[in-house]
């Protein structure tokens, strides 16, 4: 029993020591042992033949080592190393039997009796589980990067649709614009030419008035003058006779008038600013009237208050003088009748175009409202982000789309291709002067229409610029065009937007890490370029290697090299099924050659 039990120990020692492999395959990997089939073998350099019998024979037939892959005969030749139930790895031949060992099945040492233990099955199972888990995520990617695929395939062909169908819109409305520009053109021009007639005819009105004036102001100084001439005339002769009756009073006086009787006296005419009452032949106007006179005679020239003067001396009545004044101050006023009928026919509209007006100020204003309320209620003048910067925060291109785009009604182009026809024809453009609520109308039409080609146009600008990128084989990355990824590194957050620029951020300090450039290595690399200058040194630059992953993760930012950034993104489009074949093949090996030496 104890002998059973011995020679059981040593047939599992003699099991777990490394065994020399067959010396037709030493050294060869699987993918090339049909090389060494034939009876003569080419050296791979081309450089000679050598036979079966030569291969592994420990002389060097072949400078590159071609005939001797299981010894160390040739310096360059390469030993392979199967490593079951782990993974496999090439060393340099130099290193068989050279004590040392190599590989984890002892492979490399079979000269040196048995002195390597196979240890690869303990340590390719932790190779082996993070296998499984690498395999499980392909699995669960591919699922995701396939459904990606596909919604990015519709996404394209929809942006492609809406593409086609704003250009065409955008000849359309091109050509409204145009109308409406040309109409708008035609009203500033009449509006500057019924400008210019109204300053013409009222400088002309005021040079006439101004003329009129000084006629007026001319005539009073003259007849003041007159006036006041016959006045200094009348009140000489007043005096003489005042003086002569005065002069006859006395005589009769001393002649007939008794001792005692109170005599008469006589006002002194050239003493008139004294307190004595005016002579009776100077009071031919009523005293009522005289009060009138000095009251009103405050707001009157100097002209009016010569005649008023002159009045009091004549025996005119101050009403008369008056109503001269007024009709004076009324000429002044007076309009030519030239000016008259400008003013008149500015004013005056006719019935038929009131009546078009009426009609199509309802017309119109109904159809803006319909439009407005249908179609412009979401319209906001902050959009349409300007592609032409490149902001930090993630890029959001398609804010416009709910207005640019209608379904089950009526579009908006034809609802503002009738508003505009219905400006067209109810608008008179030859009619002067020109009315100033139509004209409103076409210039809100005009700057409505532009407004809204300029949002045509800039949209079309950001599909063309999007549509125009690669976005990978199967256009699996057309989602990251709108998306910046973000990861945390010590003190820095890095920032990486595909299509854009990439970035550094500590607090509100923001460094610029370079512009989108393209993809390398087959879409397995993103490269950033001409980022910030570095102090001393190269333009910043930053290279993300993409690899599978079940969400978009941004990690493993490094700077290998002065102002030379590399970063490793994860992401289900690189999730590819022919990579997930290439492993789980690795896997189902792995585990059947866990399965064999379970057995043994």
């Amino acid at each position: 029993m104890r002998v059973l039990a011995f020679l059981l120990l040593l047939w599992i020692s003699a099991a777990a020591t490394a065994s020399p492999p067959p010396l037709e395959t030493l050294g060869i990997p699987p993918q090339d042992e049909a090389y060494y089939r034939g009876g003569v073998i080419k050296c791979r350099d081309g450089s000679g033949k050598f036979t079966r019998d030569q291969l592994n024979d420990d002389f060097c037939d072949c400078p590159d080592g071609t005939d001797e892959p299981g010894t160390s005969a040739c310096p360059e030749a390469k030993f392979y190393c199967k490593n079951a139930g782990h993974s496999p790895i090439t060393i340099f031949s130099s290193r068989v039997n050279d004590g040392i060992c190599d590989c984890c099945d002892g492979s490399d040492e079979y000269g040196s009796n048995g002195t390597c233990k196979n240890t690869c099955w303990e340590a390719g199972k932790a190779a082996r589980e993070k296998l499984k888990k690498k395999v499980a995520t392909y699995k669960s990617g591919v699922v995701i990067r396939n459904q990606e695929v596909e919604k990015a395939k519709l996404a394209i062909a929809k942006d492609e649709a809406e593409l086609t169908k704003l250009k065409g819109e955008e000849k359309i409305l091109q050509g409204l614009v145009d109308k409406l520009k040309e109409q708008k053109r035609l009203i500033e021009k009449a509006e500057e030419e019924e400008r210019l007639i109204k300053e013409k005819e009222e400088k002309r009105i005021k040079e006439e008035a101004e003329k009129q004036a000084a006629e007026e102001n001319k005539a009073p100084d003259a007849s003041q003058e007159a006036d006041s001439q016959d006045t200094n005339e009348k009140a000489q002769e007043d005096e003489s006779k005042v003086v002569e009756h005065h002069d006859g009073d006395i005589t009769d006086h001393d002649n007939h008038s008794p001792e005692g009787e109170a005599s008469v006296e006589v006002p002194d005419i050239k003493a008139g600013t004294g307190h004595d009452e005016p002579p009776v032949e100077t009071s031919a106007v009523p005293t009522e009237e005289q009060d009138h006179t000095s009251v009103n005679s405050e707001g009157l020239s100097k002209a009016e208050l010569g005649r008023l003067v002159a009045s009091r001396w004549t025996g005119e009545n101050v009403d008369d003088v008056g109503k001269s004044d007024k009709k004076g101050h009324e000429d002044e006023l007076d309009l030519p009748e030239p000016a008259e009928e400008a003013f008149e026919d500015e004013h005056d509209i006719p019935e038929p175009v009131e009546e078009n007006y009426a009609g199509y100020h309802s017309e119109i204003e109904d159809d803006r409202h319909k439009f407005e309320d249908e179609e412009l209620s979401n319209v906001s003048d902050d959009e349409y982000v300007d592609d032409h910067e490149e902001p930090d925060v993630s890029y959001k291109s398609d804010d416009d789309r709910k207005d640019l785009t209608a379904s089950g009604q009526a579009s908006w182009l034809d609802k503002i291709q009738q508003t505009v026809q219905n400006v067209l024809q109810k608008f008179n453009f030859f009619r002067t002067p020109v009315d100033l609520s139509e004209a409103a109308h076409v210039r809100k039409e005009y700057d409505d229409a532009s407004s809204k080609l300029s949002k045509i146009q800039s949209r079309i600008t950001s599909l063309t610029d999007k549509l125009k990128q690669d976005f990978g084989k199967e256009k699996e990355f057309y989602y990251f065009y709108d998306q910046c990824f973000e990861g945390k590194e010590g003190k820095y957050v890095y920032k990486v937007c595909p299509y854009k620029k990439a970035s550094q951020v500590e607090g509100h300090s923001s460094t610029n890490l370079g512009r989108w450039d393209k993809f390398e290595e087959s879409c397995r690399m993103m490269h950033f370029s001409n980022g910030d200058k570095c102090w001393n040194g190269p333009d910043r630059s930053l290279k993300v290697r993409l690899r599978c992953g079940l969400s978009n993760e941004l990690n493993g930012v490094d700077e290998p090299s002065r102002c030379e950034y590399v970063a490793v993104l994860s992401t289900p489009a690189m999730c590819v099924e022919e990579k997930l074949k290439e492993l789980q093949q690795k896997l189902d090996a792995a585990s059947s050659d866990l399965s064999g030496h379970d057995e043994l």
